[in-house]
Protein backbone atom coordinates (compact mmCIF):
# COMPACT_ATOMS: atom_id res chain seq x y z
CA UNK A 1 0.00 0.00 0.00
CA UNK A 2 1.02 3.58 -0.88
CA UNK A 3 0.94 4.96 2.73
CA UNK A 4 3.23 1.93 4.35
CA UNK A 5 0.88 0.03 5.81
CA UNK A 6 0.66 -3.81 5.37
CA UNK A 7 -2.38 -5.61 4.99
CA UNK A 8 -2.61 -8.93 7.33
CA UNK A 9 -2.23 -11.43 4.14
CA UNK A 10 1.06 -9.76 3.59
CA UNK A 11 2.52 -10.39 6.95
CA UNK A 12 1.86 -13.62 6.74
CA UNK A 13 3.16 -14.61 3.54
CA UNK A 14 6.36 -12.76 4.27
CA UNK A 15 6.33 -15.12 8.06
CA UNK A 16 5.80 -18.13 6.30
CA UNK A 17 8.13 -17.18 3.40
CA UNK A 18 10.86 -16.22 6.64
CA UNK A 19 10.34 -19.52 8.61
CA UNK A 20 10.56 -21.83 5.44
CA UNK A 21 14.16 -20.19 4.65
CA UNK A 22 15.12 -20.80 8.53
CA UNK A 23 13.99 -23.91 8.26
CA UNK A 24 15.61 -25.30 5.21
CA UNK A 25 19.05 -23.42 6.44
CA UNK A 26 18.55 -25.73 9.65
CA UNK A 27 18.28 -28.58 7.65
CA UNK A 28 21.14 -27.80 5.56
CA UNK A 29 23.43 -26.60 8.34
CA UNK A 30 22.69 -30.41 10.52
CA UNK A 31 22.46 -33.08 7.37
CA UNK A 32 25.43 -34.96 6.84
CA UNK A 33 25.38 -34.70 3.46
CA UNK A 34 23.70 -33.41 0.29
CA UNK A 35 21.80 -36.75 0.16
CA UNK A 36 20.42 -36.42 3.74
CA UNK A 37 20.27 -32.83 2.80
CA UNK A 38 17.43 -33.09 -0.11
CA UNK A 39 15.72 -35.97 1.83
CA UNK A 40 15.16 -33.96 4.88
CA UNK A 41 13.72 -31.09 3.26
CA UNK A 42 11.79 -33.11 0.99
CA UNK A 43 10.26 -34.77 4.27
CA UNK A 44 9.55 -31.39 5.15
CA UNK A 45 8.00 -30.06 1.16
CA UNK A 46 10.50 -27.45 1.40
CA UNK A 47 12.73 -27.31 -1.44
CA UNK A 48 16.85 -26.22 -1.09
CA UNK A 49 16.34 -22.73 -3.22
CA UNK A 50 14.16 -21.61 -0.18
CA UNK A 51 17.03 -21.67 2.17
CA UNK A 52 19.09 -19.09 -0.15
CA UNK A 53 16.73 -16.73 -0.53
CA UNK A 54 17.82 -13.66 1.23
CA UNK A 55 15.83 -12.07 4.33
CA UNK A 56 13.35 -9.15 3.71
CA UNK A 57 14.45 -5.94 4.35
Amino acid sequence: MADGLVLQGEIETDLSAEVRRRAARTVASVATDARECAELLSMLGLAPNEGAAERAA
